[in-house]
């Protein structure tokens, strides 16, 4: 009892990193977040051995996953060259041993404890920050209410009315702007259709679905390299006027305006594919510890000493490429496979193939954008992950399933 309160305590904490960058004033220091990062990482496989008969081992997607990270750590040991670099190593490492969530979400009864906590906390919380809070914040906050959208129709109550508040405020005190958040808000809110009209969306629709989310990063990429079609360049290829997409910035003054559909992405992946190649990391990664060379950020503070790379770009599999390489683009891409496929073998309740809808769903966003933090974002992505390798989540029933959702806020 006492480690699930402890974990519920540093998942709250967790939200205040979650939402530092986006806000008027600093709050913590790195090396404050580093230790309840690394306490809340502890925690996981603490419960793990204390509950070794319970907890199943890691799916061996996850765990090759993991140990190519480890292996990417200790090359990144021995490309380190300065206090950046070992920054970006420690920091990276916490990031992408994230997965070790498993041990204790793979378990039903756990989320609860997270769940309910946290919710009390943001009810209060988010006001008070809010004064302070930039356009973008309130959708990096909230991301535990884009979880629980997913099965609102099954909450019942004033938890009912919470968490459609909650949902809602991301789209009144955040700005169209800020379009990672209103992309994945908006997935979520669309899935928890799929419970209405179960008629409708047939399990042969999710798995195409699902399967078509998994396939177009690289369907979309191959177009792109062959210079047949870039999704990226929206009003090239719709002919779009520029004013008639622009929105309130979620960086900028007040007053200022951005394209929803303006290209901010080409340009990334034409910079960290041919840093790979120059530099010949294509296959193994830079290791966690070195970014990627980056002629746009030269001569700024987005690039580390006078080697002109940037530690990490707003694209989350760049990242993986990166830090990983080739392998470790597709070791990630096996863990998101062999989940979905997972559930489509074999899940028991319909409730498990929404999820398995949006896991697939937020490895094609990966391509686009996805920040690699270690932070609420990704929390409850490898929540989703977990739930979907879960013999316990998979065995449930409809009835029990919802059951479990009405009594999440509940201990």
């Amino acid at each position: 009892m006492k480690i699930k309160v402890l974990i519920s305590f540093l998942v709250i904490v967790l939200t205040l990193p979650s939402i530092g960058q986006w806000l008027n004033v600093k709050i913590g220091e790195v090396i404050y977040w580093w230790i309840t990062n690394c306490l809340l990482l502890f925690s996981f496989v603490y419960y793990k051995a204390k509950s070794n008969k319970n907890v199943p081992n890691l799916p061996t997607s996850i765990k090759l996953f993991i140990i190519y990270v480890l292996f990417s750590a200790v090359h990144g040991c021995f490309m380190a060259e300065s206090y950046w670099d070992w920054k970006l190593l420690i920091n990276n490492l916490m990031i992408y041993l994230m997965p070790l969530c498993f041990y204790y979400t793979v378990i039903p009864i756990n989320l609860p404890f997270i769940i309910k906590r946290w919710c009390l906390f943001a009810i209060v919380s988010f006001w008070i920050l809010l004064p302070i809070m930039q356009y973008e914040a309130p959708g990096k906050f909230m991301i535990p209410f884009s979880f629980l959208i997913i099965f609102w129709p099954f909450i019942k109550g004033k938890w009912r009315y919470i968490v459609f508040l909650g949902f809602l405020s991301v789209f009144i005190f955040g700005t169209l702007g800020a379009r990672s958040s209103v992309i994945k808000y908006g997935v979520c809110a669309l899935s928890s259709l799929c419970f209405i009209f179960p008629c409708i969306f047939r399990i042969k629709i999710l798995k195409f679905v699902s399967t078509l989310l998994l396939l177009s990063p690289f369907i979309f990429f191959t177009l792109g390299v062959t210079n047949v079609f870039n999704i990226f360049k929206m009003e090239e290829n719709f002919n779009l006027d520029k004013d008639q997409v622009e929105v309130q910035s979620s960086y900028g003054e007040k007053g200022e305006t951005e394209s929803l559909t303006a290209d901010t992405r080409t340009f990334l992946y034409l910079e960290t594919i041919l840093s790979s190649l120059n530099y010949n990391y294509f296959i193994q990664g830079h290791s966690l510890a070195r970014g990627y060379e980056s002629p746009s950020f030269q001569n700024t503070d987005l690039t580390s000493s006078k080697r002109g790379e940037r530690g990490s770009s707003e694209v989350s599999i760049l990242n993986v490429y990166t830090y990983m390489g080739l392998i470790g683009v597709l070791l990630y891409f096996s863990v998101f496979w062999g989940a979905v496929r997972n559930v489509f073998k074999y899940s028991k309740n319909y409730m498990m193939y929404v999820v398995a809808c949006i896991v697939s769903f937020r490895w094609a966003f990966a391509w686009l954008e996805d920040f690699t933090k270690f932070d609420l974002n990704n929390l409850f992505l490898w929540i989703m992950i977990t739930m979907c390798y879960s013999p316990y989540f998979l065995q449930m029933n409809n009835c029990q399933f919802k059951f479990w959702v009405r009594n999440l806020f509940h201990n």
